[in-house]
């Protein structure tokens, strides 16, 4: 039964289906701040060790629709929300269906920026560069080779972290994936853009742009999954277009958008995200005070202080993504002393009830795989039998 008084205490819902490791270190901090935090993860029954960040967990079987996710929420005072691309939607409807006196209204604002195709003709409406794009139910593959040419970007209208998006070089390639679309209407063709991979992150307060950080993606754990190695810089031509289309806008909270900068110096925005990135913890290391900056967002007594870089290098490693490239960035002793280092600096900033998830996470990851690995050859002793006696002469 849930109580009829709703607790009146800051919280943070997040909702996700998959781990978003940036969703993970948020509530860390903030749960560190006093601020509530409350995690609703849809597909997975397990108990993951990231429960253990959390104040209040919820496991779902299936996406929940407005209505049920309001009631959950109906206890909460929601200060603000974190939700996955494909849950965004059902999350800011069942917001909208708690009274006003249960939430805050920073959320309001985001739902533009979710689908891929509409986010693009956005920014074109701004003035801004985004890749020609083409919808796939009314474009054919080969159509749209003719019109884009070869490689070219197959995405999801709505999808995270890479999930939804492919590159193909050949036509046959792109014709055998697109015969296996179920609704070809949630996807769309975008011209390939080949340069350098940048970000251009901000928090957004009630007064406008709090804190904003760029940085470059020099390693990536795959083509399209989390950053591993990034390096900062104070590039005035991303800041001014940062500016420009953080304050069209209008949202508050944390926001961010992907650049590809091609062979010719020439920015193209492929993707805008309304809430917390990939190398918040990572920027809030190397100077850019995130943390403050979104508590102040929140609650409005946050102490944000300017950017600043704290250390000489300008290049930095993804926790926790990165532990290899760490030791590897010199000779044995040196690089134990730096990882130790690196490991120390975000122990402080996420604390120990982190690092104790993390650790049960490796243990858990570790079985999984072993399990896995080990599988088929157990499925092969049970219906082959081994003479481990020496053969006989």
């Amino acid at each position: 039964m849930l109580d009829d008084s709703p607790q009146r205490m800051p919280t943070v819902v997040f909702v996700d289906d998959e781990r978003w490791e940036s969703f993970i270190e948020l509530a860390a901090i903030l749960r560190k701040a006093g601020v509530r935090t409350v995690h609703i993860s849809v597909g997975s029954s397990k108990w993951c060790p990231e429960r253990l960040l959390f104040d209040r967990n919820v496991s779902l079987p299936s996406p929940p629709n407005p209505e049920q996710l309001a009631t959950l929420l109906s206890n909460e005072y929601v200060t603000d929300v974190q939700p996955t691309e494909s849950l965004a939607t059902t999350t800011y409807a069942a917001l909208s269906l708690l009274p006003a006196s249960q939430r805050s209204d920073i959320w309001v604002g985001r739902s533009v920026f979710l689908d891929k195709w509409d986010v693009a003709q956005v920014l074109r409406d701004l003035g801004l560069r985004a890749p020609d794009t083409l919808l796939a139910d009314a474009t054919s593959p080969a159509e749209a080779i003719e019109k884009f040419s070869l490689p070219i970007v197959l995405k999801r209208r709505v999808s995270s972290s890479g999930a939804g998006v492919k590159i193909f070089d050949t036509l046959e390639t792109l014709l055998a994936f697109v015969a296996q679309i179920e609704s070809p209407n949630e996807w769309f063709f975008e011209r390939y853009i080949q340069g350098r991979s940048f970000v251009c992150a901000g928090c957004v307060g009630d007064d406008g742009i709090d804190l904003m950080a760029t940085y470059e993606t020099l390693k990536r754990i795959k083509k399209f999954g989390s950053s591993m190695v990034v390096e900062f810089h104070n590039d005035l031509e991303i800041a001014e277009t940062g500016k420009s289309l953080i304050n069209s806008m209008g949202t508050r909270g944390f926001v961010c958008f992907d650049i590809i900068r091609d062979m010719n110096d020439i920015d193209w925005i492929h993707d805008v995200n309304p809430r917390v990135f990939g190398c918040f913890s990572t920027c809030q290391l190397f100077g850019f005070d995130f943390c403050n900056a979104y508590l102040d967002c929140l609650l409005g007594h946050g102490k944000t202080t300017p950017s600043q870089f704290e250390f000489e290098e300008t290049k930095d490693f993804v926790f926790p993504f990165a532990l290899k490239e760490v030791f590897q960035s010199g000779q044995s002793g040196p690089s134990l002393l730096r990882a130790l280092q690196w490991t120390w600096m975000y122990w402080r900033l996420l604390c120990s009830r982190y690092f104790v998830s993390l650790a049960i996470r490796a243990v858990v990851y570790s079985y999984e795989w072993t399990k896995e690995r080990l599988g088929p050859l157990r499925s092969m002793s049970s219906n082959r039998k081994f003479n481990l006696l020496p053969p006989t002469k």
